[in-house]
């Protein structure tokens, strides 16, 4: 039977280790059978439920301003709001970039465990299939977004080829689904905002939101496949792991920042990373991508060892209403 520590609210055993979810995700076909009944039930097209032949709104910004890489500092404020929306063009393309990458790495992934699955007829497999699909279709509809901008790709090309290089390296188990889950996380945020924000272009508010209708179901099935290899792994795993986890997590934010979008206002590139790295902003907007991430990974048992903490305050992303303290009984190093 589980209990709950006093000190922080989070599940543990009896023997004072942390729970393993058990009853979230006894029944994995059951889940995936569920949503992709939902998937069939909630179907868009990117192609024809986005008015791509709507003008652009002069007026209107392209991301969110709140959300921009150097939104509440003094240079921010000296600003027009024509350079405004300029640097917003260019923020967009960036994240949106980012996103498309992001999205190719996570369904190699899927694909991976696809090709090494015992079931090939399982629903779970079946699930899998189908949010690949939708992922493939938000990334299309970032490309579009991309071509409406009127701007060229602004991240270097070398990130696409080490993600393709690399990605299938990275180990199955909590390593793979920790790194789907964050990545999701993190587009799911920026998706979000630009969905429901009124002063964004309506071609980034309705690609945004059709992106928000699959993200749910993606982000839940992601979560119990997390929760379920941590369940699954020994204590030596989980330390190592959850190392791995905390560095990415860490190195997100900084890794989306890109100096390249600078220049279009009038500030060099290596000024604008700078000012972009400022507190306090710099820890709210990379919280707001990571803050999900990080409250699941120690449900879940994970971030809960002093080398992982501290991994996760120097990269100022360690949530600030958390403890910085390990119940009794739940240290793993």
């Amino acid at each position: 039977m589980d209990e709950r520590d006093e000190r922080d609210g989070l599940p543990r055993t009896v023997e004072g280790g942390p729970a393993k979810h058990r009853g979230r995700i006894a029944d994995r076909q059951t889940t995936a059978q569920r949503l992709l009944l939902a998937a069939a039930e909630e179907s868009y097209s990117g192609d024809l439920d986005v008015d791509w032949d709507a003008d652009v709104a002069p007026n209107l910004a392209w991301f969110p301003t709140r959300l921009s890489s150097i939104h509440g500092s003094p240079e921010w404020e000296c600003l027009t709001p024509d350079q405004r929306i300029e640097l917003g063009r260019h923020e967009l393309v960036n994240v949106l970039t980012f996103a498309m990458r992001a999205e190719a790495a996570i369904t190699l992934l899927m694909f991976r465990n696809i090709g090494e699955s015992a079931n090939l007829m399982s629903d779970v497999t079946r699930y899998t299939l189908k949010a690949i699909q939708e992922e493939t279709r938000n990334s299309a509809m970032f490309s579009r977004l991309v071509n409406k901008t009127g701007l060229a790709i602004n991240r270097p090309h070398r990130e696409a080829w080490l993600t393709a290089k690399f990605v299938l390296f990275v180990p199955a188990g909590i390593l793979t689904s920790g790194l789907i889950l964050l990545l999701q996380e993190a587009i799911h945020s920026y998706a979000t905002a630009m969905a429901v924000d009124p002063t964004v272009q309506p071609h980034v508010r309705q690609a945004m939101r059709i992106h928000e209708m699959s993200d749910h179901r993606h982000l839940e099935y992601s979560l119990n496949e997390f929760r379920l290899a941590v369940g699954r792994a020994g204590r030596l795993r989980r330390r190592v792991t959850g190392a791995v986890l905390a560095r990415a997590t860490a190195g997100l934010y900084p890794l989306i920042l890109n100096g390249a979008i600078y220049p279009s206002i009038g500030i060099d590139s290596r000024s604008g990373l700078r000012i972009a790295h400022d507190e306090p902003q710099y820890s709210l907007r990379a919280r707001a991508l990571t803050d999900s991430f990080v409250s699941h990974a120690r449900e879940a048992g994970l971030f809960r060892t002093r080398h992982e903490r501290a991994i996760l305050r120097r990269g100022k992303v360690w949530p600030a209403e958390v403890p910085d303290t390990v119940p009794a009984g739940g240290r793993d190093g």
